[in-house]
């Protein structure tokens, strides 16, 4: 029986029983509800999705996340409608009142409007079955919402706020086209305005976002123990904010079974498995926006040369309501676009009354679900690649394997199509020849339609690298990703020949990336402690729980060695205490915040320099010579000290994650000390530590193809819930304290095993 007929059935069942009409009377007057939804949820809260269609599991998914997490999707909404300084203020430095000026400015293009209304068959153009799953999933949010209203909604954060209201359609594709990661991007396009007017201080440079990492293995035949694919997914994300994901399962009989993550706020499994295809993402170093450097107009700074003639910006007042002292105040601000995009002041590029600059940013525009729901169907990684290659949506790197034992990476989203001609032809200030140079930024001359960025023959949009022309790698023993360039994916094939923008060749790569190239070679060959060689899921596991720490693995000895020789008082107890460490960020292991701080005071200094030919080991071997290197250690005990933390104490003593009042244990460590399993902590606290983390591991999950088809098992290390009140507010987070594993449960014969509570929903 489908979903929509159990509803139905019990619907009328239920009729029947209440007014003594027989069922089948009534069944010909029922009519099959629009949406129809089965919620299943296993242990710690996860939903599994079972639908008859789209709209069914946009619906039920809808519904579930509402649950969950529905202060944090209206929030998200807020920035969406440019509401936040209406209802929180202008927030710490106006950054409330910048947010809804890039939000606002977004919206009055009807650049959404447009998308919504293209061509059918473009990519740019939602498909049907796009726009099914959105309304659905709006339904089951508006469906949640009219059940406990704002003032049932248990989650103190926006418990009968006057922002808890129904959600539209076009509140979910705007906030697609304003995207997750945008904040980098606020300031500097909000904040500028030409010489003279009034503005605050020059906003901070557009950075990459430096929150987000990710490890990734996509291990093939020849170095698994069965002969098929076997997945590792890591990323390090934000246990807070627009980034936090939500693990789901989404069922629809005989078309659709995909298990893993979405984000919070979007019905998209973004990284995880089907039955041939499992997936995940890594932070790409490719630069996915330019600069265009523009000669302004002497007597007028909001026209530029373009073509030997003058160009007018292009004008947008803006008018918000900002809550001051509990009273609306109207605040209005001009912002000027041009044709490469909206001009942008900063730091390095102001506006003077020469020179300006615009950003250009390629847009995905709404082209995310069905690139996703694109890839759902793939039953391959040559599929996959094909999916990405038609939409080029993905903003990071794609690290795959499938069950034939072939293994995929590729960086094949939307990225400037700038070469190094067309760099050196169309920088014109030593500022824009900088930038090429040393951040593999283009800053191009904005006088010039032939600076435009180029078009290749299959690129899905005018000015980006064609998919043919990106890094990717096809293997059958492995590829590895961990926020480095795309050059050592796999040291036996080195990516070579790609233009900077995408990242750098022949460079040191990170201690994070050697750890993890080492933790393959080593599981391939049998030499990591481990029984027998190569990979399964429980070994796979096992690499990544052993909580190695590279950096303490090149320099301990020597430190030791060091500490010892140098008979000062202060360091000595240090010096034992650093010989018996495991060099691991294990919760027993003692020493390693004491490395932490000794790292961070600059430390690691090696005698060994970075070789190409050797990119895997090097650099190495402490430079004891380096006055630098005593003096850290020295600073790591006075911080400590400073602290009242004892130099070994264990490290799950003086490392956890607080929820609700509730110290939980965290093991972990920093990718500056040489961690694979990265968690970031905000400042140690005196007495106690670090209580809180920061960013790290976030969605961590395995994946292995058997003659029976995948078996995984992962978790969500913050929990499915922002919700203080909810169940399923910390029992993942105490789950990883313990190392543990929870199985995803793919097929349905799992699923009804560990089912926990059952919901229909329907209307």
């Amino acid at each position: 029986m489908s979903i929509r007929g159990a509803i139905l059935f019990l619907a009328v069942t239920l009729a029947g029983y209440a007014t003594g009409a027989s069922a089948p009377a009534k069944v010909a007057a029922e009519r099959a509800p629009t949406y129809s939804a089965e919620i299943r949820r296993t242990a710690y809260g996860v939903p599994h999705i079972k639908a008859d269609d789209y709209g069914g599991i946009g619906y039920g998914f809808g519904y579930a996340s509402a649950e969950d997490n529905i202060c944090e999707i209206l929030d998200r909404m807020v920035t969406v409608w440019g509401q936040r300084a209406e209802f929180l203020g202008s927030g710490a430095n106006n950054t409330n009142i910048e947010s809804d000026l890039y939000a606002r400015r977004l919206v009055q293009t009807g650049e959404v409007e447009r998308l919504l209304n293209g061509p059918a068959g473009s990519p740019d153009t939602p498909s049907a079955d796009a726009r099914a799953l959105v309304r659905g999933y709006i339904a089951g949010i508006n469906r949640y919402l009219r059940e406990v209203g704002a003032d049932g909604i248990t989650d103190p954060r926006c418990k009968g706020k006057p922002w808890v209201h129904a959600l539209t359609e076009m509140d979910f594709w705007r906030h697609m086209f304003i995207g997750q990661s945008t904040t980098s991007f606020v300031a500097p396009v909000a904040q500028a305005a030409p010489p003279g007017a009034a503005q605050t201080a020059l906003a901070d440079d557009i950075q990459e976002v430096t929150e987000l990492g990710s490890n990734a293995y996509g291990l093939g035949k020849e170095v698994t123990k069965g002969g098929r694919g076997v997945l590792l997914g890591n990323p390090h994300y934000p246990w807070t904010g627009v980034n936090r994901f939500y693990r789901a399962h989404f069922t629809i009989p005989g078309k659709l079974n995909i298990v893993g993550v979405s984000y919070v706020g979007m019905p998209l499994i973004r990284m995880g498995h089907n039955d041939k295809l499992a997936w995940s993402n890594t932070v790409s170093t490719a630069r996915r926006y330019g600069y265009y450097e523009l000669t302004l107009n002497p007597a007028d700074p909001t026209q530029y040369r373009y073509e030997g003639q003058w160009v007018a910006m292009t004008k947008t007042p803006i008018t918000l309501q900002v809550l001051r002292g509990g009273r609306l105040e109207a605040t209005t601000r001009t912002l000027y676009s041009t044709r490469w995009g909206p001009v942008i002041s900063s730091r390095t590029f102001p506006w003077t009354r020469t020179t300006a600059f615009a950003l250009r940013q390629p847009q995905v525009g709404l082209r995310d679900v069905d690139q996703y729901m694109t890839v759902w169907q793939a039953k391959s990684v040559r599929e996959m690649r094909t999916a990405l290659g038609r939409y080029q949506a993905y903003r990071f790197n794609t690290t795959a394997t499938d069950a034939s034992g072939e293994a995929f990476f590729g960086d094949m989203g939307m990225i400037p199509n700038v070469t190094p001609a067309l760099a050196a032809a169309c920088s014109l200030s030593d500022l824009a020849k900088t930038q090429w140079r040393d951040q593999r930024i283009p800053v191009l001359d904005g006088s010039r339609a032939a600076c435009a960025w180029a078009t290749d023959p299959d690129s899905t949009q005018a000015g980006v690298f064609g998919a043919s022309k990106t890094p990717q790698l096809f293997r059958t023993d492995y590829v590895t990703q961990s926020n480095d360039s795309y050059w050592l994916t796999n040291p036996a094939q080195p990516l070579v020949g790609y233009s900077p923008i995408f990242g750098n060749e022949d460079a040191a790569r990170s201690l994070r990336t050697r750890l993890g190239l080492d933790q393959v070679a080593k599981r391939i060959a049998g030499t990591d402690g481990l029984p027998g060689k190569k990979f399964d899921i429980k070994t796979l596991q096992q690499v990544f729980y052993s909580d190695r720490l590279l950096g303490a693995e090149l320099v301990r000895d020597d430190l030791v060695a060091l500490c010892r020789r140098s008979g000062r008082a202060k360091v000595q107890p240090a010096c034992g205490v650093l010989a018996s460490w495991d060099m691991k960020s294990n919760l027993d292991s003692r020493g390693a915040h004491l490395f932490r701080l000794f790292v961070e005071a600059g430390g690691l200094r090696y005698k060994v320099p970075f070789s190409a030919s050797d990119p895997v080991h090097t650099p190495n071997t402490l430079d004891v010579s380096d006055v630098r290197v005593l003096a850290a250690l020295e600073t790591a005990i006075d911080r400590l000290a400073e602290l009242k933390i004892p130099i070994d104490a264990r490290l799950g003593d003086v490392q956890g994650e607080t929820r609700g009042g509730e110290r939980i244990p965290i093991h972990g460590g920093l990718g500056a000390d040489g961690a694979f399993n990265v968690i970031e902590l905000t400042a140690p606290q005196a007495e106690k530590g670090w209580t809180e983390v920061r960013t790290g591991a976030s969605w961590i999950f395995t994946v292995e193809f058997t003659r029976s088809g995948p078996v995984s098992q992962g978790l969500l290390t913050y929990s499915e819930s922002v919700n203080p009140n909810s169940p399923h507010y910390a029992d993942q987070t105490k789950l990883y304290s313990r190392k543990g594993w929870d199985d995803l449960r793919f097929t349905e014969a799992e699923v009804r095993k560990g089912t926990e509570s059952r919901k229909l929903v329907s209307e």
